[in-house]
């Protein structure tokens, strides 16, 4: 049996650096983080660690891969304050092709400083996708992730802002923080997921979203009273989803949602 100092040692290095209030705050997170057994559990983790510390937009999430390591799909996408046009953008473009960070968070598990990453990017599609980050409010961050190649998935958090990041002050923090939210993301997401496909590619960020309440079981009603909108409005959207799904049922929509691997963004 291991003893105490076999295990990873801990940082005490990184709370001496924190001030009292952020060192009982980051206490307080891991306390929830180890207590989670949900996605809004974990969600809400994201926001008060975004609320903490001086970070404008955090995502988290879980993404499958291939027997060779490919990137097959995501399973589910924590969006705690990433733009919903972004996330369309992304999701429309493939940017997660040329994304020089989630690609390196697919290689290899560990932190890296989006400023770092980006000054060794050098092909024309990943120039594109940076300038469009930028205009987004995505100028900057750090991105933690793990891989766990037996079981064929990836964990990533990025934590992002506008103005260049303080990478010697937060990287080390965010890399130690992102090892629980990673066993938090594989203790609460959903089993199974199956290759990304382009007919869901094609889906916006409101078809996807009204996609997935359908998979939970809601009617058109509930989908408009959740969402704030007219049942007319998620009527449209319904149509517009079993075109593009090239379905004529709500089960086939959502049974061709599982099959090609529909993100759950919540």
């Amino acid at each position: 049996m291991p003893s105490v100092q076999d295990k990873r040692p801990f940082p005490r290095e990184l709370f001496a650096a924190l001030s009292k209030s952020e060192c009982e705050g980051f206490i307080e997170l891991l306390h929830y983080t180890a207590e989670s057994d949900n996605v809004d559990d974990v969600k809400s983790i994201l926001v008060r660690f975004q609320k903490l510390f001086p970070f404008t937009r955090v995502i988290g999430g879980l993404a499958r891969l291939g027997p060779s390591g490919t990137f097959e799909g995501f399973t589910n996408v924590l969006n705690a304050s990433y733009p919903e046009e972004w996330l369309r953008l992304y999701w429309q473009k493939g940017y997660f092709d040329v994304d020089p960070v989630f690609q390196s968070a697919l290689q290899k598990s560990g932190t890296q400083h989006w400023a770092k990453t980006y000054h060794a990017s050098g092909s024309e599609k990943q120039r594109e996708f940076i300038a469009a980050a930028r205009e987004f409010g995505l100028g900057d961050g750090i991105t933690t992730g793990s891989i766990d190649s037996a079981c064929g998935i990836a964990t990533f958090c990025s934590f992002a802002s506008a103005d260049p990041v303080d990478a010697g002050r937060y990287l080390q923090l965010i890399e130690y923080f992102g090892y629980h939210i990673h066993l938090a993301l594989l203790r609460t997401t959903p089993p199974r997921s199956q290759a990304l496909d382009q007919c869901v590619r094609e889906l916006t960020l409101r078809e996807m979203t009204i996609l997935n309440w359908m998979k939970n079981g809601k009617t058109n009603g509930e989908i408009a009273q959740i969402l704030g909108v007219t049942e007319r409005t998620v009527r449209f959207h319904v149509g517009s989803i079993f075109s593009k799904l090239d379905v004529t049922s709500r089960s086939q929509a959502v049974a061709t949602a599982i099959e090609h691997g529909l993100p759950n963004v919540v």
